[in-house]
Order: C-alpha cells, then sequence, then structure tokens
C-alpha cells in the first residue's frame, strides 16, 4: 500500500473519530418532573417526589446512541439545588441503564449517589456540583448490585459484565419521599438540576426560542419552542408567536 494511500485512510480514520464522539440525546421526563425557572442560570429540570402525589417519583432520561459502550462515557456532571429538604434515601441520583448482552435492552441500573460521600446526606444549600462521576472515587458512591456486585463501592469495582456493556441511558432521579431525614418530615423531596454534562452534550433546559419571524421560515420552526418551552404546531404558530411577544423571544420587530 503506497504512503499515499495510507495517510489518506489515516485522515478518514481520524475523522471518523472525531465526528464518533457520543453525545447525549434530549431528555424525556418521566413522573412528577418539569422544567422551571430558577436554574443556574436560566430554566433548571425540576425533580421531586412526593408521597401525596402520584407517582411519587420525577426521573430525566437522557438517552445515548445505540452502541454506545459503557468504557464510552468519559463525563457525567450536573450542577444540582436540593430546595426541599436533604439528600437521602438514594435520592438524589443519577442511573445508568446497562445492556450486559447485546439484545439493546437495559438489564439493570447502576446507581451513582449525589451529595457528600459517605453517607450522601447533609446536602449543602443553594446550588452545588456533582462533577464528573465518571472514574470517582468516593467511598459508597457506585451501586453495582443489580449485576451482581457491590452495593456501595466505587466506579474502579464495576462488574466484568457492565466493563463489557453498553449503556443505553443516564437518567436522574429523584425518589426519597419516603426517607423522613431526606424529606425533613413532611414526605416530600425535590431538586433542581442544571448544566447537564454527558460527554459533549451539555443540557441547559433553556427554550430555543425565535428571536425573528425569519427563523420561523423553510422549517426552522420545527426545532424551535417558547419561552416556556411549549413546541410549536407550525410555521404560522411560530410566527405568531414572534409577533405577538416580541419582549419573550427578544424580537424587536414591529
Amino acid at each position: 500500500m503506497s504512503k499515499f494511500i495510507t495517510s489518506i485512510i489515516g485522515v478518514v480514520v481520524s475523522l471518523f473519530l472525531l465526528v464518533g464522539v457520543v453525545s447525549a440525546g434530549p431528555p424525556s421526563l418521566f413522573g412528577d418532573a418539569m422544567i422551571v425557572p430558577g436554574g443556574n442560570p436560566g430554566n433548571a429540570l425540576q425533580l421531586r417526589s412526593d408521597t401525596t402525589v402520584l407517582p411519587g417519583f420525577g426521573v430525566g432520561t437522557f438517552t445515548l446512541p445505540a452502541d454506545t459502550l459503557w468504557t464510552d462515557l468519559d463525563i457525567v456532571s450536573s450542577d444540582y439545588n436540593v430546595t426541599n429538604d436533604n439528600c437521602g434515601g438514594g435520592s438524589p441520583r443519577y442511573q445508568i441503564k446497562v445492556d450486559t448482552n447485546n439484545d439493546g435492552v437495559s438489564d439493570g441500573n447502576v446507581h451513582v449517589a449525589i451529595g457528600p460521600s459517605p453517607l450522601f446526606t447533609g446536602c449543602l444549600l443553594g446550588w452545588q456540583s456533582t462533577g464528573n462521576v465518571i472514574g470517582n472515587e468516593d467511598a459508597g458512591r457506585y451501586d453495582y448490585s443489580q449485576f451482581g456486585g457491590s452495593p456501595f463501592t466505587t466506579y474502579s469495582n464495576a462488574p466484568a459484565s457492565v466493563v463489557a456493556g453498553e449503556a443505553i441511558s443516564v437518567q436522574l432521579v429523584v425518589d426519597g419521599s419516603w426517607n423522613a431525614p431526606a424529606t425533613g418530615g413532611d414526605s416530600e423531596q425535590t431538586v433542581l438540576f442544571d448544566n447537564v454534562l454527558i460527554n459533549s452534550d451539555l443540557h441547559t433546559f433553556d427554550a430555543n426560542a425565535p428571536t425573528s419571524s425569519n427563523a420561523c421560515k423553510k422549517g426552522g420552526w420545527q426545532s424551535l419552542e417558547t419561552t416556556d418551552g411549549r413546541p410549536f404546531k407550525n410555521q404560522g404558530d411560530c410566527v405568531s408567536y414572534v409577533q405577538s411577544n416580541p419582549n419573550a423571544s427578544g424580537n424587536k420587530e414591529k
């Protein structure tokens, strides 16, 4: 093989590796979950667990591209703010769904505790950062019990089945309403999340609102939304929103 062809192949492989960087898809919300003001800054993902409000948990799911290996996960981090009342009862946490038999279906969850190790209670007031939990060796932060591993261990003690598996999704979960210390006795635990970073994909939960009527045209409306997160029905709906909400959209059209 000539040096020229070898060089071309090398360039193609390098480009493939570059564009093949794993990134998470847009989040899906389940249970008591919603986008609210009061982020860090802008909007935030609010997850709530309340024994009086079904289903009693809040989940935000970030689906990963197909064939994402466990070893492809390099960064999982977010800002969080426990507004009511505390960490505890295994909540809040990351939950990473893993496929261990290559059928594209999750075979269990790796739980990653959020909060100060080793008890994961006594969360500080205001916005905090989880830091990157991938590779984290804090005592007890990782729970591999659904795969036959230890329930209170570190990242590096992952069972072989997890290490060889595929990561299906990363979830943020709040479900500690059953735990009195976590709820302050009122059976409610509420946590805000912002700036969720999964590998190269940053989620800020801020609306992608149109700044002009032109932004709605040529199919642009399909990727836009109102400032409160409502998607547009069609181009006319988008244009009408811009014209009637110049301050909300940032548009100054007359």
